[in-house]
């Protein structure tokens, strides 16, 4: 091999070495970006179950009370249909 091969061989090598770097430092930034991406996801993913859980649990709350007043009106209802008299 010729000093002039030699040297174009080199060269060639640098510059698939700076053409690798290049690739692997936006590779890099494109992993960064896809990090972030995902932990926002995943935080936005936290925020909709807590507020879903929350809401579930009012409406359970709501459902339970809406029951015991139902309840009381039905004891009403059946206490005045069988003519007796008492509190509510």
């Amino acid at each position: 091999m010729t000093n002039e091969q030699m040297e174009k061989a080199i060269e060639t090598l640098l510059s698939n070495q700076a053409t690798f770097e290049s690739q692997l430092a936006l590779t890099n930034q494109q992993i960064a970006e896809t990090n972030r991406i995902v932990q926002l996801s995943a935080e936005t993913q936290t925020e909709f179950i807590q507020i879903v859980t929350d809401s579930i649990q009012s409406l359970v709350a709501a459902h339970s009370r809406t029951d015991a007043r139902l309840d009381r009106l039905a004891a009403t209802v059946e206490r005045l249909i069988l003519g007796q008299s008492g509190p509510a």
